[in-house]
């Protein structure tokens, strides 16, 4: 049986009413920087997968291709932050059919950057200033990409 005396009394009430996070509840939700940042870990692994199914698929292309991708990983390893009681999904949500000639391909890949690049600069408002110049980078990253893809297709080396 228990019991309560005197002098517990006030230190169960002065614990159970103290303002901490309950550890029964589980983690707390995420901040708008993190979500923000767990997106853009989620776009760089959908960059990633369709430069992999593209090398896949024209083999022509892999010199240029791995290059770009090697740089799309780095990116990736540099925004990976595992939040305490949580980890970094792992999964790719968007998944493109990889076109049926060289040229449509790198065509793809340009918008894909070129969208992803957008997408970055959108992600400064608001963010720290560590973020902002990591978003920043990686936008201007993926803009000389664009460059770069168009480059590979006019050189011949897309037909």
């Amino acid at each position: 049986m228990l019991a309560a005396s005197a002098t517990t009394l006030p230190l169960f009430a002065a614990l159970t009413a103290c303002a901490g996070p309950d550890p029964l509840s589980g983690p707390p939700p995420l901040s708008v920087g993190v979500r923000v940042l767990l997106d853009a870990v989620t776009a760089e692994q959908n960059l990633i997968w369709i430069y992999n199914r593209t090398i896949a698929s024209y083999s022509a292309l892999a010199p240029t291709l791995t290059a770009l991708l090697a740089e799309h990983l780095a990116q990736l390893r540099a925004m990976i932050v595992e939040p305490p009681g949580r980890s970094v999904p792992r999964t790719v949500t968007s998944k493109p059919a990889v076109p049926g000639t060289q040229g449509a391909a790198l065509a793809l890949l340009r918008a894909t950057e070129q969208s992803a690049s957008t997408a970055q600069l959108r992600r400064l408002a608001g963010a720290s200033p560590a973020l902002a110049q990591l978003y920043a980078s990686i936008a201007a990253s993926e803009a000389t990409h664009v460059a770069v893809l168009a480059t590979a297709h006019t050189s011949g080396s897309a037909h």
